[in-house]
């Protein structure tokens, strides 16, 4: 193993993680003393609108790209191969699908809360609320997850205190979040996407350095059965394979990306459509090289410990596969900076997943639920009211944290199966509104409410069954003459402790042991980096469940086809309940509420015959030749990337939505239709 095991902390490492912690909270500072001070809802949560590109992209790349990511995707690639990275394809055409059909459709709307959309679709407030509910609750969990993954991996490899851990992550994100609103949180984004990318790719250079090169890290991972690519098998209860990595990938992907509402509060933070497509198209090199980076790290420790046959999971040198990077970096990088730097890394996708999670969970709070209660209260005051809302989800966040340390697994495995069980129904719900002009509110209920309670069911029978269970195999041979666990991790953690002695005393620090750090019920995210369950809080000695009436053999479906499986059900149950539930009195859909899936679909013939079947759709749903005409108008001007007025006759209430936020209206004009239908989001 490494040398140099009580060296601790350099200055250079203190110097690099308290000076990322520091320009965040400044630029959240920054932008409370600049520009309009966030003394309107317009500027805290959409920035105004005024945003541009490149931010804006690299802000929902690391909305996505969290800790959970850079230790489980290492983790994963050291125990059971690269498979998983071919997710990577399901990402990029995730990508391409949300800037073709959501984007559009979210753009138009100038919407603040995705689940905005539910409503004028649906006519439905309950279906919003549910929506927005489920939203609510799963990003709650997955507040209390970001902070609560990192901090434990942390404590246990390196002896960083989890209480500390927790605290100064939630604080910094509360605060920053709190002051500078949506720009703070975008520009912040860009400044950690940075580290987290650099971070990276010092821990790749250096590592296949001290491994002898890349193409003999390279052959040895070959040896070691890690690079698995194309795994055909069309065996949906295969734990990975080529399918469900790709199209697995691309719904839960999309998801986030197109109907997420951290996306889609961004890329509605752009003044033209072009500009919000390019953000969404730009996270495809982005994710490539995100995931080629994080793979890469799991190749070089595979490397490394097999070079030396000594498996530090089977060692017991670390508890989970999750410490493997942190390990890694003390045992081996021990160079002054790079301990810093990691530490730097792992904070920072903790502090952008945080402040996202936080500023949406505001932005949906506010739009969807309070703001009908203050409609006579000043813009300055509803301003205020948000900043107070993200105090309360900072501690909620906080909070949640601590519950799952004095829990254990069980609070995160369910957190996890919550959002992987609402993430491909509530999908699936939005695509029916888009794709089915027919679909009502008492199908899209149906759907949702179905579809959610069977991939909960799924998930929970997977982690009871707990399919899967074997990893790729290792060696312990040499690790006898390397070194003793314990004496390593204490060494360290004593080195470590120094430098956070003052702070760690506030919080009423006991040291643990590595002895005592053995029983904590810890959690393997390893290949669950995507928000399921599968294969989550799996202890060495579960109790066999036997198969009845095949049904543990449904519980073996790889955990990347629960989102595609949620999606499809809602679609066809709400497809279903639609078609039996439909009356002649119902209104007819407003076309800017669709997705003219065949005017993309067949983008290669003449523009004059796309704008006929554009029209010739209309008319058979029985709207007007008009109607089709100035949603295709609205169509080109978009294309072109330019604003379309708002204030225009047709979208009057939607410049009022955005500009003060005042009571939604979206009239539909048509000549078909004698009368004017209006939705009243109005509670």
């Amino acid at each position: 193993m490494g040398t140099g095991l009580n060296q601790g902390f350099h200055l250079a490492d203190y110097t690099i993680f308290v000076g990322v912690l520091g320009i965040s909270l400044s630029i959240g500072l920054y932008h409370a003393v600049t520009g309009g001070r966030q003394r309107t809802t317009k500027e805290f949560l959409m920035a105004d609108r005024r945003m541009k590109t490149v931010p804006v992209a690299l802000s929902i790349l690391v909305s996505f790209v969290s800790g959970i990511l850079v230790l489980g995707t290492p983790a994963e690639m050291y125990t059971h191969g690269t498979q998983l990275f071919m997710r990577t394809v399901g990402y990029c055409v995730a990508c391409v699908l949300s800037g073709l059909l959501f984007v559009p459709l979210f753009f138009y709307l100038k919407v603040t809360s995705s689940f905005e959309y539910l409503e004028q679709r649906y006519d439905s407030k309950v279906l919003k609320l549910i929506g927005t509910t489920s939203m609510l609750i799963g990003n709650m969990f997955y507040m209390g997850l970001v902070i609560y993954a990192p901090a434990t991996a942390l404590e246990a490899a390196t002896g960083f205190n989890v209480w500390a851990s927790v605290v100064a992550s939630g604080v910094i994100a509360t605060v920053y979040t709190a002051l500078g609103g949506l720009k703070a949180v975008i520009w912040t984004d860009v400044f950690q996407a940075g580290v987290m990318v650099t971070g990276m790719l010092v821990i790749v250079i250096k590592g296949v350095v001290e491994v002898g090169g890349l193409e003999r890290m390279w052959n040895i991972n070959k040896e070691g059965g890690r690079l698995i690519f194309f795994n055909f098998d069309p065996d949906p209860t295969q734990r990975l394979s080529f399918w469900s990595a790709v199209f697995g990938g691309t719904f839960s992907t999309l998801s986030i990306f197109g109907i997420g509402q951290t996306s889609v509060q961004r890329f509605c933070t752009l003044p033209t459509l072009a500009q919000a497509k390019r953000a969404v198209y730009l996270n495809i090199p982005f994710l490539i090289v995100v995931n080629v980076l994080s793979s890469l790290v799991g190749l070089v420790i595979y490397a490394h410990y097999a070079d030396l046959k000594c498996d530090p999971l089977r060692s017991k040198a670390i508890n989970n596969a999750n410490q493997l990077v942190p390990f890694y970096v003390i045992d081996v990088l021990n160079v002054p900076g790079l301990p810093g730097a990691f530490l730097a890394v792992l904070f920072s996708g903790a502090l952008s997943s945080l402040s996202s999670s936080l500023n949406s969970a505001v932005a949906v709070t506010w739009q969807d639920i309070l703001r009908y209660f203050f409609t006579k209260t000043s813009e300055r005051n509803r301003a205020l009211i948000n900043k107070f809302l993200v105090v309360f989800y900072g501690l909620l966040g906080i909070s949640m944290a601590f519950i799952a340390r004095l829990l254990g697994g069980h609070v995160l495995w369910a957190s996890l199966s919550f959002a992987g069980a609402t993430m491909g129904p509530t999908l699936g719900i939005f695509l029916l509104g888009a794709l089915v002009p027919f679909a009502n509110s008492k199908g899209a209920i149906c759907g949702i409410l179905v579809s959610s309670g069977f991939s909960l069911w799924l998930s929970i029978g997977a982690f009871v069954v707990r399919p899967h269970r074997s990893t790729l195999p290792t060696s312990t041979e040499g690790c006898s003459s390397q070194f003793n666990a314990s004496e390593f991790t204490e060494n360290f953690r004593e080195n470590l402790t120094q430098f956070f002695s003052g702070n760690l005393s506030q919080f009423g620090h006991k040291q643990l042991s590595l002895e005592s750090s053995t029983k904590m019920n810890l959690v393997d995210f390893s290949g669950t980096s995507d928000g399921t369950a599968s294969g989550l809080g799996r202890s060495a000695h579960s109790s066999e469940i036997h198969s009845f009436l095949g049904l543990t053999k449904m519980y073996e479906i790889s955990f990347l086809w629960y989102c595609a499986i949620g999606c499809l059900m809602a679609m066809l149950i709400g497809t279903f309940v639609s078609l039996i539930t439909k009356s002649e009195g119902e209104r007819k859909t407003d076309p800017h509420l669709l997705i003219p899936v065949f005017y993309h679909i067949c983008c290669c013939l003449p523009k004059h015959k796309r704008e006929k079947m554009l029209r010739t759709k209309f008319i058979r749903s029985g709207l007007s030749e008009t109607s089709g005409k100035e949603h295709q108008s609205n169509l080109d001007l978009k294309a072109d990337g330019l604003p379309i007025d708002i204030a225009s006759a047709k979208d009057e209430d939607l410049a009022e939505q955005d500009s003060g936020f005042k009571d939604d209206k979206l009239s539909t004009s048509v000549e078909s239709v004698e009368t004017t239908n209006t939705i009243n989001t109005n509670f």
